[in-house]
């Protein structure tokens, strides 16, 4: 393997940063791999799992030795244990147990999730080399790990990121906020791959943070997590890593044993924080939290037991009058391994070689423990209590595990808005290894009638931590902690994707018959009240149905926008903003029904007040690169593209055509340009009727200074991870052209809490923050802070014309597009889209 950066076949070249060494570009990886698996006398496999968002392969690599009898018996007994590890985990613990030492443990490393973090696919590369081209008998070490090890490897989780030298992979992504939403195709496989492993310790390799961090969180802990089982092995781990780190001259830091209140690491003698306070160490540690399952190893902790992300040091400077001359990571060396990049990689391998070497040798312990939650889960036992942890954490401060509910239940038909989307959750469930049943027949719930075939998530089962922290609504954190790593404080599936789920109380009667859920397909879907309609009707209710009408207009099938509400052939109250389709289109309809799971409704006799749809609205986007509302814009079937609004952009060259030509309507969340030309071009696309939609502060902001509209002002609480979800009040609930679909009180994201503290007179309300208990789950000090004061009761939703008469705009306090979370949201953008484009 070879540390040379060529040139990729199209002629350029990785970024590196300033500092860096040459890094195996990503276009010979593969090659790479395939030859260290030729050389390896079939102890290495190699394969293609999965893509990037640009079609760029990944590699699942699998090191397991079996050239010995005692190695294929140690794997013959995972295989044992691997099998009945989630459905009955005391008979796996029982296999393990006859098994003793002889048991291989997979352990999995990933590296390169975010592309411009370069080592810690360096240093993954050079331990697999090792590990697979070592002859067995030469090394000591080797053989541990050969012995009783299965390693997988995931190199590189963003090709697209380590090409284009960013973060973010080709879709605009942080995929390392994606573990939960799984929506990008390098997570969803990832995914699959943890969830056939089942492996109870995972490695993500990062950069960059000083001395190197392995991660040992700070407060909040998610809920989800067994945290004494998980205390007990990342404690141990960290403290093998940290003995094997420091005899190679290098420093780390573990967040939770050294940081204070303010994030700062102590120094001095004695030892004082960066706020004067000897605030530090487990009961004061902020601000490197596992709240999130959104990141790799928290995922990985709700499905197996440990994982750390693992930040590499990267430092060229020395550290004035030190001697022996040191660096910020490490001593100062003369092969200069300790430097900069160098020194990075070389922090990685230690990391991950010790790791193995740990957990090889604490192999049957670490497997039992892991077994041991899902034992609990499968028993529905208590949550283990505070003095279950180490000592030194045995603090309140540390316990944030909550009893769970008896069951979250996805209900068919009545009280159900979207079967298609809870179809999508049930099959999002059971990918992720979470037992689903379906009622067998009808239940009488308290004064809820739930009907046959109707899902149910008991919580009696091995992952019931991820279950529960996928559906739940969350915690509002607030009292208890002043800072998030990162935003956002709270996700849920179950209060932010497209279906309704509600939980039943662990002390409730709820036992009715069901039966296993194996897999879930496309409901039925079609036409309904045929006979004799004048038209048909499709409520633009979810994901799924503004993609079928997408697709329809793509198809040429003509449609209208219902102004107005009215009522369908079967009686039923359909809401303004409601798809008016031809009745001559039935046939079309009936298979896009039948293809989509969604219904088109007959419209008997007068038709209610519309206007027509010419088109799918195109959607121009006001940033200068694929972003992730670019992805859910195209993701719903809408054309959008990324334009940019800098002085350097086409917008603002005069000698370039104007890039809003062939878009019909802006979608925003940045300021208003300063570039003259750029101005000019968009202050004209308003004119001539353009339609726009903004978000966050910034989305209103932009129209106030560009004079298209007075009064539209907003407010946010943004910084240390505020963020969270909130219920607003929809006053527009039937009758509203943006709104008219959702209930009169519905939840959504906020990241930051944002609201409009003025509204141009002209402008219709369609939604609202309620005057007190807004803020469900998340970060948001809202009770005596004075920033947040005018939040209670202001506007978080409107639309009206600018200031011309001649656009029609609609603003979003919060951002519908965050990320690919809120997709309970994505309706109201696709019907403000259709309104806009006038």
């Amino acid at each position: 393997m070879s540390d040379a950066a060529a040139s990729l076949p199209d002629g350029s070249q990785p970024t590196d940063p300033p500092g860096s060494f040459p890094h195996i570009p990503y276009y010979a990886v593969g090659c790479t791999l395939d030859s260290i698996a030729a050389q390896s006398n079939g102890r290495m496999t190699v394969q293609r799992f999965g893509h990037s968002a640009l079609g760029r392969d990944k590699y699942e690599v699998v090191i397991n030795e079996l050239g010995t009898k005692e190695q294929r018996k140690s794997f013959d007994n995972w295989e044992q244990v691997r099998r009945y590890a989630l459905d009955n985990p005391e008979k796996a613990q029982k296999f393990l147990a006859h098994a003793g030492s002889e048991i291989k443990v997979p352990l999995f490393v990933q590296g390169g999730i975010h592309g411009n973090e370069y080592e810690g696919v360096d240093a993954a590369m050079q331990v697999i080399e090792r590990l697979a081209t070592t002859p067995y008998g030469t090394d000591p070490e080797v053989d541990r790990i050969l012995d009783h090890a299965i390693v997988i490897f995931n190199p590189v989780q963003n090709p697209d990121g380590r090409i284009a030298g960013t973060r973010t992979n080709g879709n605009g992504f942080d995929l390392n906020r994606d573990f939960l939403t799984q929506s990008q195709p390098e997570v969803q496989s990832t995914v699959q791959l943890i969830q056939k492993w089942l492996s109870p310790e995972l490695l993500d390799l990062h950069g960059y943070v000083t001395p190197t961090l392995i991660e040992a969180t700070t407060k909040p802990h998610n809920p989800g997590i067994e945290y004494d089982m998980w205390l007990k092995w990342n404690q141990a781990r960290i403290d093998a890593n940290e003995a094997a780190m420091n005899a190679q001259g290098f420093q780390v830091t573990r967040p939770i044993n050294d940081w204070c209140a303010d994030g700062s690491i102590p120094s001095g003698s004695p030892l004082v924080c960066d706020d004067g306070t000897t605030n530090y160490g487990p009961k004061w540690a902020e601000s490197w939290d596992d709240w999130g399952p959104f990141y790799t190893p928290m995922y990985s902790q709700l499905v197996g037991l440990n994982g750390s992300t693992v930040e590499m040091c990267n430092s060229t400077s020395t550290v004035t009058g030190s001697s022996p001359p040191r660096t910020p990571c490490g001593p100062l060396v003369s092969e200069n391994e300790k430097v900069g990049r160098r020194g990075s990689r070389m922090a990685q391998y230690i990391t991950v070689w010790s790791t193995l070497l740990f957990d090889t040798a604490n192999r049957h312990d670490l497997m039992h423990d892991q077994l041991e939650i899902y034992r609990r889960g499968v028993t529905d036992a208590a949550r283990p209590p505070l003095s279950s942890f180490p000592p030194d954490f045995q603090q309140p401060e540390n316990y944030w595990m909550t009893e769970y509910p008896k069951a979250y239940v996805i209900p068919k038909g009545e009280g159900q808005r979207s079967e298609p989307e809870a179809r999508r959750l049930v099959r999002w469930l059971l990918a992720n290894g979470i037992d689903v049943q379906e009622l067998h027949k009808g239940y009488q719930y308290g004064a809820m009638h739930l009907e046959a075939g109707t899902w149910v998530v008991f919580m009696d089962q091995a992952l019931r931590g991820l279950a529960d922290t996928a559906l739940g609504p969350g915690q509002d954190v607030t009292p208890r902690i002043s800072i998030l790593y990162a935003p956002p404080g709270a996700w849920s599936h179950g209060f932010l994707w497209g279906a309704d789920v509600f939980s039943v109380p662990d002390s409730a009667t709820f036992a009715p018959k069901t039966k296993p859920v194996e897999s879930v397909g496309t409901g039925p879907g079609g036409v309904l009240g045929a006979s004799g309609a004048t038209a048909f009707a499709l409520e633009l209710d979810s994901a799924t149905a503004v993609r079928t009408m997408n697709q329809l207009l793509a198809d040429g099938v003509t449609a209208e926008l219902a102004t107005a509400p009215f009522t369908n052939a079967l009686g039923e109250q359909m809401p303004a903003g409601t798809i008016i389709l031809p009745a001559s289109a039935q046939s079309s309809l009936a298979a896009a029904g039948e293809a989509s799971g969604v219904f088109f409704i007959g419209i008997a006799g007068a038709l209610p007040a519309r206007e027509p749809i010419d088109r799918s609205p195109r959607i121009a986007v006001l940033t200068a690169a694929v972003t992730q509302e670019i992805w859910v814009l195209r993701n719903l079937g809408f054309t959008a593209d990324p334009i940019g609004t800098g002085a350097t952009s086409a917008l603002n060259n005069p000698a370039a055509p104007n890039p809003l030509d062939g878009y019909d309507v802006v979608f925003n969340t940045a300021t208003w340009p300063t570039g003259t030309t750029a101005r000019a071009r968009l202050t004209a696309f308003f004119a001539a009727g353009g339609g726009y939609l903004g978000a966050l502060t910034n989305g209103a902001g932009f129209l106030t200074a560009a004079g298209q509209v007075t009064g539209l002002t907003a407010a946010n609480r943004g910084g240390a991870g505020r963020s969270g979800i909130v219920y607003w009040n929809n006053s527009a609930s039937g009758t509203g052209l943006i709104t008219g679909a959702y209930r009169g009180q519905d939840t959504a994201i906020m990241d930051p809490p944002t609201w409009f503290t003025g509204v141009p007179a002209s402008w219709t309300v369609d939604g609202s923050l309620p005057l007190t208990g807004f803020f469900l789950s998340g970060l948001w000090p809202i009770a005596g802070d004075l920033q947040s004061a005018t939040a209670p009761g202001s506007p978080v939703v409107a639309h009206g014309l600018n200031a011309g008469g001649t656009a029609r705009m609609a603003a979003f306090a919060m951002n519908p597009l965050y990320r690919a979370d809120p997709e309970r949201e994505w309706p109201m953008i696709s019907s403000a889209a259709l309104w806009a484009d006038q």
